[in-house]
């Protein structure tokens, strides 16, 4: 029997930041289990995109400790973390896709910087498989201005797949979506969290999102994790500062 540590796939542990004199995070601590989806949930501004940034290395807490996969990221250099990058996915808010670059290209870029001794008759395939995973194997050849926002969103998701990332963070990613894409992405990173095992954390404040996607939803309240537990329990709270969210 596997101990609780070795099912913890990221713990932040008592994280603070600051930006001059306004503390985002304070004392913020929060374990995310192994295949599990967790969405913080805050109001604009409440550090929710900090906090992401935090666990992959943009930003450097003031104090505490963040560990991703076993390993204290405080601790890694330049090449320790890119190391580590390449087993955390971030789906970045933008897409962030390389507007010059075909579909496939986009994708094959990650691959070559961090997958080594790959065929080109390999990366084509890996490449395809997971462009046929968001449903776009036919945008292969397709420029990102040619898609709609979407299917960018898709293709963002599928760059990151490419590597086969342990975890993924989410941040905002149905932001700027109708509800009918807004809902087929949040399906998408379900459909994502059971072919691929992967641990997520989200960032969002559609509620919708929360719902389809949450295994547990951590409230994120004056910099640190007010609360903790799954979307039933949370809708069905008393506390205004829960009740506020569903409302």
């Amino acid at each position: 029997m596997s101990s609780p540590e070795k099912n913890i796939a990221i713990a932040i542990n008592k994280v603070t930041k600051s930006f001059g004199d306004r503390t985002v995070l304070n004392e913020f601590t929060l374990n995310v289990v192994k295949g599990e989806n967790v969405v913080v949930l805050g109001r604009s501004g409440s550090g929710k995109s900090v906090l992401i940034k935090c666990i992959i290395g943009l930003h450097q807490p003031d104090s505490g400790h963040i560990s991703v996969l076993g390993i204290d990221i405080g601790t890694l250099d330049h090449p320790g973390m890119d190391k580590l990058r390449a087993r955390v996915g971030f789906l970045f808010q933008s897409n962030a896709l390389y507007d010059s670059m075909t579909v496939r290209e986009n994708l094959f870029f990650p691959m070559r910087r961090h997958v080594k001794d790959i065929t080109a008759t390999q990366a084509e395939q890996k490449i395809m498989e997971t462009l046929e995973h968001v449903g776009l194997a036919h945008t292969a050849s397709m420029m990102p201005s040619e898609l709609s926002g979407g299917m960018q969103k898709r293709i963002a998701l599928a760059r990151t797949l490419v590597l086969n990332p342990e975890v993924i963070l989410y941040d905002e990613p149905t932001t700027g979506l109708d509800p009918i894409t807004a809902r087929e992405i949040s399906t998408l990173i379900n459909d994502t969290q059971k072919r691929y095992n992967t641990t997520s954390v989200i960032i969002s404040h559609d509620m919708k999102c929360v719902e389809h996607t949450a295994d547990r939803i951590a409230v994120l309240l004056n910099g640190q994790c007010y609360k903790i537990d799954t979307y039933e329990s949370l809708r069905n709270s008393n506390d205004a500062e829960i009740t506020r969210f569903f409302e």
